[in-house]
């Protein structure tokens, strides 16, 4: 029986995000690690100096994916962010304010 527990946990990969941000003198770099899936969009709120991500992603097998992410990044001047994506990394910029 407990092989069979083995079995289940192999196919239930897990299939969040990986998030890092680094903090530097003028901006915040973030990064997201998309293992396996692709963007469908992201969202983007800046709301009493908390971030907020919502990710819709797609795996291989077209199964849609929502994830939901809040960081506190105090004095961020999110008219200016930019962003990129490749492959499975997406890049987001966050300048800091005056």
């Amino acid at each position: 029986m407990k092989e069979n527990l083995l079995d289940l946990n192999k196919l239930n990969k897990n299939k969040n995000p990986i998030i890092n941000i680094v903090d530097k003198d003028k901006f915040y770099d973030i990064y997201i690690f998309l293992q396996d899936l692709t963007k469908e969009e992201i969202l983007i709120k800046y709301v009493n100096n908390f971030l907020v991500l919502n990710l819709s992603l797609k795996s291989k097998e077209n199964l849609l994916y929502k994830f939901k992410r809040i960081f506190y990044l105090k004095n961020v001047d999110i008219d200016r962010v930019q962003n990129s994506v490749h492959a499975n990394l997406v890049y987001i910029k966050i300048p800091k304010g005056s």
